[in-house]
């Protein structure tokens, strides 16, 4: 059986990347970027900012796909950060997906990580399109039911899976 090289993993992520490109109607690379431990494919999709990763250092089987859905509301922080962490413990358990807040701006980032070999550039776009989905949500609700229900009132995070 071959062993496969950070080459050939590499060489994947390229793959993948193309056929999201093909499939997004974009033009297809015409150069291969310059090499490094990181890549990163930055793009907007469904009204969000994503970067699809790939780190030769820390995760080569993998990409982690990242969303930008946006700040936390002023007034209701404590209550949807204690929201973010319970969705944390139950969403780690159904997919590994994780909401983060960007250290800079604040801004709330989803995450999730997806083995190489068991994806194509289909599957990311399924992915991607389920995350736009999340990002939706978050807009209209912040993960909690409307303020008639009151705060305490919240959204399953199943839902999200």
């Amino acid at each position: 059986m071959k062993s496969i090289t950070s080459d050939d993993q590499r060489r994947r992520f390229f793959l993948v990347v193309d056929e999201l490109r093909a499939a997004l109607g974009y033009s297809l690379r015409t150069e291969d970027p310059e090499p490094g431990e990181e890549l990163a494919m930055e793009m907007m999709y469904g009204g969000f900012d994503f970067s699809v990763v790939h780190s030769l250092a820390k995760r080569p089987d993998c990409v982690l796909i990242e969303c930008i859905f946006g700040p936390i509301p002023d007034g209701r922080a404590e209550h949807v950060m204690k929201r973010l962490l319970e969705m944390n413990a139950a969403l780690a358990e159904l997919d590994g997906s994780t909401f983060c807040l960007e250290p800079e701006g604040g801004k709330l980032v989803y995450t999730l990580a997806l083995e190489l070999d068991q994806i194509d550039g289909s599957v990311l776009l399924r992915k991607m399109t389920e995350v736009v989905w999340h990002g939706r949500r978050w807009l209209e609700t912040r993960f909690m039911n409307s303020a008639e229900s009151g705060i305490g009132a919240l959204l399953n995070p199943v839902q999200l899976a």
